[in-house]
């Protein structure tokens, strides 16, 4: 199909629709075609994460990646350093 500039200014919502349905619109302007309209294929459901299967996988990586190491949060250290500033 094709349509002018002045028809996809005044039917759009038509023109989505069609390119949804699998229709390629030219768009034309003084006679040349400027630009195509296309429907874009719906991509796969992904479905969500079990939660606890995640869960169970963050704490295996926190693990692995743990220094053994505990300190003080960083608002305590940028407490400590503001209070020092007083």
């Amino acid at each position: 199909m094709t349509a002018t500039v002045e028809q996809i200014q005044s039917e759009w919502r038509r023109l989505i629709d069609l390119a949804q349905k699998g229709e390629e619109i030219s768009i034309t302007s003084q006679g040349r075609v400027i630009a195509k309209l296309t429907g874009v294929a719906p991509s796969p459901a992904v479905p969500a994460p079990d939660r606890r299967v995640w869960l169970a996988e963050l704490a295996e990586l926190r693990e692995k990646t743990s220094s053994g190491k505990n300190g003080p949060a960083t608002e305590a250290i940028l407490e400590d350093l503001r209070s020092e500033r007083i």
